[in-house]
Order: C-alpha cells, then structure tokens, then sequence
C-alpha cells in the first residue's frame, strides 16, 4: 500500500506542476473571449489598444511558454477531494513539492515574503503559504485541484465589510462601487469581482476568492442573487475607469456573488477583487491517478 500511495503522489504532483504552468503562461480561452468582446464594445481607442496589448502578451506568453504577467501571484490551491478517494495524508508536502519544482522550472517570481523579517525565500513557499482550501465531494472516488494565482496589485484592493444588519444589504453595493471607484486603475481594469455576502468574516472572504472560479458570463442560479451581480457589475461599468485606469465604457468583465447563512447580529461581506489576468487552471484524476480532466 504505501508504495501505491508514493507512486499516487508522485502522479499528484506531476499534474499539479503541468497546472501551474499552464495557469501562469496562458490565459483561459473564456478570459480571451470576454477582452475580444470588450475590444468590439469599446470606443475609447487607447483603451482599445491596451486590451489589443493583452490579448497579444497571451498569446506570446503561450507561444513561448513563460508567464503571461510579471506577478506570478501567490498560488490559491483549491481541492476537492472525493470521499472515496485514496488517503494522502501530506496534501501539503506534495503541494509544496511541486511549487518549489514549478518556481525553478517556469520560472515564477518569488512571492512569499515574512511580514516581520522581509526575507523571501524565493520558492513561493513559507509559513502558512500556500493557502490551500479543501472541501469533500461525496459518493466520488476523484481528486480535482484548482490553482488561481493571485497578483499583489488587485489583492490590495480587496476588503471585509461589516455591516450593521439592518441596512446591510441596502448599502453594500454603494460600498463596493466606492472602492473600486477609489482603486481606480490601481487593480489594472477591467477587473473580475468575487463578492462573499453572509456567513462570518472568515466565510464570506472565502466565498469571495472561491466566487472567482466561477466561469465568467455564468450568472448564479437564484434569480435574486443574478440580478445583484447585474446590477454591481453596471454600476461600476458607469464610473468611466476603463481599461488600465485610462476611462472607457468598460472598467468590469464580470461579479460573481456567493452567499452564506449569517448571525443576525452582522452582516458580512467580503470583495476578493482579480486583475485582467484572470489565470486559472485544474486538473481532475481518478483513484489510479489518471488525468481524466483538465482545464
């Protein structure tokens, strides 16, 4: 058994490192489409430019395989993992191991610095990084790992409200607006928002970051929620910051809003917010430890 479980985690961390490469040195194709979309929609022809220069540094960053971004992020790890699935008692050992691989191989940008000393060990790994989330999938003998890498400059933006709960869900899209209007080209627009509503302050943070795998154009499934995310995303469209900070019609691609039960005491919400370079990528793999997905 335990020399089938090595040769499963060696299967394990071979996928995650073709993962890592693929969600830093290409952009998904429903990323493409939606700046394609933009360039046709837009008027302001130095927005329509820097949206032509995007979508060209993809294309270069696939062709010659190095990351299509200068901030390689910090890596978000996102397991779901069946229940009937092998145990893998050192998810983060495997993990860790193929981060460091992926670092020195790609390369990638060291980003994992200590907020006391300053030091970086330049492998993208460290006390508590990186952050993996794991939830159970019953009835399911499949392992799928997601990796979003997260840039500095769109992660400064991002924030926890709490609202008192008798007007919380009057205000918080004025909220919201208000930062992003602040932020200004600050996250490099047009950007993607994750938005967490309910829960505690560590949920719906969480909710927000996991918003953001959600394809983009999918609108949620309760009507009430789909017409928030309309709402916000036009809203912000409206505030004329454009492409780079540079003004234009379009300054958002898209909101995702997922929701949790909350006290009745507060009202949380927090608003993960992501850069044009949206990169994302997952693997899925069956009890063997063959691909049987990849995105």
């Amino acid at each position: 058994m335990a020399t089938i479980q090595s040769d499963l985690e060696k299967k394990i961390e071979q996928a995650l490192i073709g993962t890592i490469k693929r969600t830093t040195t290409r952009a998904p194709l429903e990323l493409k489409n939606s700046l394609q979309k933009v360039v046709k929609e837009e008027e302001s022809d130095l927005a329509i430019e820097q949206l032509n220069l995007m979508l060209e540094n993809f294309e270069y960053g696939e062709e010659k395989e190095i990351p299509t971004c200068q901030d390689t992020g910090v890596l978000n790890f996102f397991i779901t993992l069946g229940n009937k699935f092998p145990i893998i008692s050192n998810f983060r050992e495997v993990i860790n191991s193929a981060v460091d691989a992926a670092t020195k191989l790609i390369p990638l940008r060291g980003n994992s610095v200590d907020p006391i000393t300053n030091e970086n060990p330049e492998n993208n790994l460290g006390a508590n990084v990186p952050p993996i989330y794991l939830s159970i999938s019953e009835n399911s003998s499949n392992l799928k790992i997601t990796v979003l890498p997260k840039g500095g400059g769109a992660e400064n933006i991002s924030k926890l409200f709490m609202l008192n709960p008798s007007s919380g869900l009057e205000v918080f899209q004025r909220e919201i607006v208000k930062v992003i209007k602040e932020a200004g080209g600050m996250p490099c627009p047009p950007v993607i928002l994750g938005i967490g509503i309910g829960g505690d302050a560590t949920t719906c943070m969480k909710l927000a970051k996991e918003a953001l795998l959600r394809p983009l154009n999918q609108r949620h499934s309760r009507k009430d929620i789909a017409k928030i995310e309309i709402e916000l995303m036009e809203k912000i469209n409206n505030l004329d910051i454009g492409v780079m900070g540079l003004g234009g019609k379009v300054t958002c691609l898209d909101v995702h809003v997922e929701v949790a039960m909350r006290h009745p005491a507060s009202f949380p919400v927090g608003l993960i917010v992501q850069c044009y370079a949206h990169r994302w990528a997952s693997f899925e793999m069956n009890e063997k430890g063959d691909i049987i997905d990849e995105a």
